[in-house]
């Protein structure tokens, strides 16, 4: 009689002990655990005018692009007036000093005037992409007279 009381008590214990068991989530190996960040993209623009480089030119301009962190891929297009641009270049530095060369957009005498929009695109290294996504990149256009005569920081925003 013993044994059977000992068997209603022991079996249904040792149900309940498995079925705990089983139950409990079991955890992903950390591979698995890890979400990828999503992949986003920019809106790319920047305000181009004599502040920040000691002239008194009237001439001003607008860098519109695009820049999307999966394909590193940077898509701008330049439009300027009021200036006969000899050198566009796209620079990597805080504003105000020369900065480092990115990419020389456009170079010329200054004597043929340009067709605008200019456009283009680049694909960007790690450090490139670092530094655009810090604001650290700046177009800067220049005469035959001064160089640069204006520029402008790049700001994004996120789309």
């Amino acid at each position: 009689m013993g044994l059977k009381k000992n068997r209603f008590y022991i079996f249904p214990a040792v149900l309940l002990i498995l079925f705990c068991i089983l139950s409990c989530k079991k955890q992903q190996p950390a591979e698995d655990a890890r979400i990828e960040p999503p992949v986003r993209t920019y809106i790319v623009t920047a305000r181009i005018d004599q502040k920040g480089t000691n002239s008194t030119s009237e001439g001003t301009g607008v860098l519109k692009g695009f820049y999307d962190e999966q394909s590193k891929i940077f898509l701008y297009s330049i439009e300027y007036k009021n200036i006969n641009a000899s050198l566009i270049t796209l620079r990597s530095g805080v504003k105000g000093t020369a900065g480092e060369l990115i990419k020389e957009i456009y170079k010329n005498g200054g004597t043929v005037e340009l067709k605008q929009p200019i456009g283009g695109s680049l694909k960007l290294t790690p450090l490139q992409e670092r530094n655009l996504l810090k604001g650290l990149w700046f177009v800067a256009i220049g005469t035959g007279s001064t160089a640069p005569e204006i520029s402008g920081s790049v700001t994004l925003k996120q789309q």
